[in-house]
């Protein structure tokens, strides 16, 4: 029986959402959003998260920087039942 039902390799990052931003951005000028949300991006860590909710065995593979949103990222993954061990940290990237 394979180890998982899915392998992905690619990208692992976080996306900065922000709200309450207008319309239409004005150049050099600083704008303040009402709230602010971190959530888990790259499109191949959004299907590994997704297909592991709906109940595959997934692997996932990448690299990442060893600093917070690395680290956050990662967590992210795990929590949701992918299986990590391949991701390689590196340190100072």
């Amino acid at each position: 029986m394979p180890r998982f039902d899915v392998t992905i390799a690619g990208e692992l990052n976080l996306d900065l959402i922000l709200y309450g931003l207008p319309e239409r951005l004005e150049p050099e000028r600083e704008l303040l959003a009402d709230r602010t949300m971190l959530t888990l991006g790259s499109s191949s860590a959004i299907v590994a998260h997704n297909l592991s909710a709906l109940g595959s065995r997934v692997g996932f593979q990448s690299r990442i920087g060893d600093d917070p949103l690395g680290r956050i990222s990662l967590e992210r993954l795990q929590e949701s039942g992918v299986d990590v061990s391949k991701v390689r940290v590196v340190p100072g990237a």
